[in-house]
């Protein structure tokens, strides 16, 4: 471990296959002609990927001409003033960026609420030491998201060369031998993570660390913020694919034998894909849905969560969970649950680094909502 508590660095591992999110190669396949032996739709594969597609699932808004001519304005000021923010001094783009996440804390009333009492209610149900000051944390967690984005400015402008020598690794070992293994068996990895330290450094670094090309999964409604955000988040060797629209896609990319990134921390959408679980010792509705892709490919799952160090950053791994031939909801639901229980762990062990203003514990508002019945790890089968 060096001084500011960052070891390891950038170097190459094991690759689940060829093909990048832009040159649409596929170990076999020509560029760009949609054959992975799956159907992804238009592109080629990420060994398997998805050609020269970065961007997968529903798209930006169908506005009027006038509309999208100020759209690109929007998004080119935008880019003019973060590539100077980009090229700050670090130590002062950094200063800049705690600074802000102070003002959202200051002037964003509800949201540090919302970071009191979640510490709070963590506190009392004895998930949280008693003595730990909810202010102080909170401050911390609101300082962490101004620093990820003024961090995230800098991926978007400078590329990982940004972090060099400030981006270390935990229990990576375990990486390249599940990457090797699916490459070989012709199955994906989903890395999976939460919203903690700077999680949107984690789809570029562990690309480069790993020498894959990752497929970030998130959800958009084609605001000109979600469009902004996929520009981030498919920098480098990382591609994006929407929720909403890509479900096809990501099975194809599994199948194929490619890799996927996916947060699992926030509240889950009313739904059969969802259990009513433990977290900090509340119940919170978790989704199943990654583990269930992860089911239906023989895909392996590699739970990690990055955290700050000094001016650097670390990414622990946990051990990866490896699918049943066969499944059911008892497999599905003991795997979330583990994975409630890590990310408590982590929490536990850096509680200022996790996004506390997010409603994690929300319940349905509506009658008309069905809530789902809570289920009980521990009671697997198969099916």
């Amino acid at each position: 471990m060096s001084e500011n508590g960052v070891k390891g660095g950038l170097g190459n591992g094991g690759s689940p296959g060829g093909g990048s999110p832009g040159d649409g190669s596929t170990g076999g396949a020509s560029p760009g002609d949609g054959s992975t032996g799956h159907g992804l739709g238009n592109g080629g594969a990420l060994g398997g990927g998805l050609g020269n597609e970065r961007f997968v699932g529903r798209g930006e808004a169908k506005d009027g001409l006038l509309a999208r001519g100020l759209r690109r304005f929007l998004i080119g000021a935008f880019m003019a003033a973060t590539w100077v923010l980009a090229h700050l001094p670090r130590r002062l783009g950094l200063a800049l960026g705690d600074l802000g996440g102070l003002a959202f804390y200051w002037l964003g009333a509800r949201r540090r609420k919302i970071a009191w009492e979640n510490i709070q209610r963590a506190k009392g149900r004895g998930a949280l030491p008693g003595d730990l000051d909810e202010k102080s944390v909170a401050k911390k967690s609101f300082e962490g998201l101004g620093r990820t984005a003024m961090e995230s400015f800098c991926l978007l402008h400078r590329g990982l060369g940004y972090f060099k020598g400030r981006l270390g690794f935990e229990n990576e070992g375990l990486v390249p031998a599940v990457l090797a293994k699916c490459r070989e068996n012709g199955r994906g990895v989903i890395f999976i993570t939460a919203h903690s330290g700077n999680w949107e450094l984690s789809p570029a670094a562990l690309a480069e660390k790993f020498d894959c090309h990752i497929w970030v999964v998130g959800r958009t409604q084609g605001s000109l913020w979600d469009e902004i955000l996929a520009k981030i988040r498919s920098h480098g060797r990382a591609g994006f694919i929407t929720k909403d629209g890509g479900a096809k896609a990501m099975l194809g990319i599994l199948k194929s034998g490619g890799v996927l990134g996916t947060l699992f921390d926030q509240a889950a959408m009313v739904g059969r894909g969802i259990a009513k679980l433990t977290f900090m010792g509340s119940p919170a509705l978790t989704t199943l849905g990654p583990l269930k892709l992860a089911a239906l490919t023989g895909s392996t799952v590699i739970p990690l969560f990055c955290r700050r160090a000094g001016q650097g950053h670390v990414i622990e791994f946990s051990d990866p969970i490896e699918p049943p031939e066969r499944f059911d909801r008892g497999w599905l639901v003991n795997q979330a649950q583990k994975l409630n229980d890590l990310l408590e762990d982590f929490i536990r062990r850096h509680p200022g680094e996790w996004m506390w203003s997010h409603r994690r514990w929300k319940m349905p508002s509506s009658r008309k909502e069905e809530l789902p019945k809570g289920d009980t790890p521990g009671q697997q089968g198969t099916a």
